[in-house]
């Protein structure tokens, strides 16, 4: 999840296990712990894309890294005079704030190698989005009373509200699984290969993608907390593969090894992206739940075929007063399932 989340239940795991025995600072080493491990954004490259792809989420996010990152985070601290009787303390709060990290990530959508360097395997759960308020905010709440009262009940009540949550985003998530299956099995499709992902919108709002015949269809699933799910039917496209590309690219190895590795971490959900030429997007994540319009991709050079990061301008990105209207108005684009499956049996 974001960074200031990872922080805050950072310093949540920290105040609920050391607060006593460190009162004044388990707290803030805690947060720097839960939120060093993001520190691998700044293994970047401007001229390769893949290298933020491979880097974001690998080493510094693996269990077997815990215990030295947890170390590296606790350094600063063991240096100030008011933790010099507190050293073991000040490692432990650490390490506690950076365990938190991977196990977090590991909800959300993007993927995190929790098993490096065993397996380069991209854990994702799908059953939280990276920005949640609804997460954060509770969370922040406990830990700031037991930072004024010094007391941890406040934040671990706030820990097991916050835990029940995820749960309920699996259970939201199972949800939206079931939807995907019946409306995929109303067209007539066989699935091959699926995500339900979180999109902006308190688990309420879902983006189901799924291959079926070689093409990839994403539509928008929203999973009223009470009532019946609702389906907004939405875009379908071929699935793009090494051999789709452009001759020149295919037999440039560098592009090759790219794209690879594009598909790796996109986890083969791509497809052309409308209105550009030779650029093909991650699907998993795009500006509106049910359309082909994604937030990143690859551009390829049509003379060289080499292979560069796509971005979209700011009108390709996601409407956030239209999920605003969504979640507080209603959105009548969004169908009862029966009602779809009522429609397609008519055409």
């Amino acid at each position: 999840m974001d960074s200031i989340t990872q922080g805050v239940l950072g310093a949540a795991a920290a105040q609920a296990v050391l607060k006593k025995r460190l009162p004044r600072g388990a707290g803030l080493i805690g947060a720097v712990g839960g939120m060093v491990p993001d520190l691998d954004v700044f293994i970047y490259s401007f001229s390769d894309p893949t290298v933020g792809w491979l880097f974001h989420r690998h080493f510094t996010h693996s269990l077997f890294f815990i215990p030295f990152g947890g170390f590296l985070a606790a350094l600063p601290f063991l240096f100030m005079p008011r933790f010099r009787d507190h050293k073991r303390e000040v490692i432990l709060a650490a390490i506690i704030g950076y365990a938190t990290h991977a196990p977090l990530d590991m909800f959300t959508s993007y993927g995190t190698q929790m098993f490096w360097p065993f397996s380069n395997y991209r854990v994702k759960l799908d059953w939280m989005g990276i920005v949640d308020p609804l997460y954060t905010i509770p969370l922040a709440i406990g830990v700031f009373l037991t930072m004024k009262t010094l007391r941890t009940r406040p934040v671990r009540i706030a820990l097991l509200l916050t835990c029940l949550y995820i749960c309920f985003g699996g259970w939201q998530h199972h949800r939206g699984v079931a939807v995907q299956k019946q409306l995929a099995e109303s067209r007539g499709h066989r699935i091959e290969q699926s995500r339900i992902l979180p999109a902006p919108g308190w688990l309420v709002m879902w983006r189901s993608v799924y291959v079926s015949g070689g093409k990839l269809y994403s539509d928008g699933v929203q999973a009223n907390w009470f009532g019946a799910p609702r389906v907004l039917p939405g875009a379908s496209a071929d699935v793009t593969t090494i051999t789709d590309l452009p001759a020149n690219a295919q037999t440039n190895a560098e592009t090759r090894r790219r794209f690879e590795t594009f598909r790796w971490f996109a986890d083969g959900l791509i497809a052309p992206i409308p209105g550009e030429m030779d650029a093909y997007g991650d699907m998993r994540i795009t500006g509106e739940v049910e359309n082909l319009s994604p937030l990143w991709g690859l551009k390829l050079n049509a003379a060289t075929g080499e292979a560069r990061r796509w971005n979209p301008s700011g009108a390709q990105g996601r409407d956030v007063g239209r999920t605003l209207r969504s979640l507080f108005l209603g959105d009548d684009r969004y169908r009862p399932l029966d009602e779809l499956e009522a429609l397609d049996r008519t055409r």
